[in-house]
């Protein structure tokens, strides 16, 4: 059932107001933004640069009705002081938050070998799995692409499509960044784009 606006606000509110150790963990999620929200200085957190130039990387915590928590220089020390590893954690709730959950779609050939998977899961960090990149690879064995056209909407392609195929993925890839509600990147990129800058 969808959560209303003032009810999102509240929540948004609430989740404003927590202690660092009134957070559960569980629900902590890695999230790319474009690089300049970090780069701006202004920015209230834990946030790294990428290899892409224009993405980065931040955290939140997911409250009810999928609305998000930005993770704090607060939050951060906390967990460092009890020596969390709380980015680690965050990925391992990633993959649990999404195995077994409704949300992957995949493209496939005549062959039934898939060439894409799209990623689009209600709490709307479709772009956040193509941070589990062992799946990837195992599904991609020959490499892969990825597109994140809006942060709901994150897509691999393996680096072997054909151009009908490659056509057709970036067809939905160019449709989601253009009338997405959080756009991220046009185009496509390639897989250790999304690892940190060195």
């Amino acid at each position: 059932m969808p959560v209303d606006l003032e009810s999102q606000l509240r929540q948004v509110m609430a989740a404003r107001d927590l202690r660092p150790d009134q957070i559960a963990t569980s629900a902590l999620l890695p999230v790319f933004v474009p690089a300049q929200s970090g780069a701006s200085g202004r920015w209230r957190g834990p946030h790294i640069r990428l290899r892409s130039p224009q993405l980065g990387m931040t955290w939140a915590v997911m409250q009810p009705g999928n609305v998000m928590a930005y993770v704090t220089f607060e939050m951060q020390a906390f967990w460092d002081g009890e020596e969390m590893d709380w980015k680690r954690q965050a990925i391992r709730n990633l993959a649990a938050a999404t195995n077994d959950r409704e949300g992957a779609r995949t493209l496939c050939r005549p062959d039934g070998r898939p060439f894409a998977i799209a990623f689009m899961y209600l709490d709307g960090l479709g772009t956040s799995r193509l941070l589990l990149r062992q799946g990837l690879e195992e599904m991609f064995p020959l490499g892969y692409r990825v597109a994140l056209p809006e942060r709901s909407c994150g897509f691999a392609f393996s680096a072997d499509v054909s151009d009908d195929e490659s056509r057709s993925v970036m067809d939905i890839v160019d449709r989601c960044h253009r009338y997405g509600t959080y756009p991220l990147l046009p185009g496509s990129y390639q897989a250790d784009d999304l690892l940190p800058a060195t």
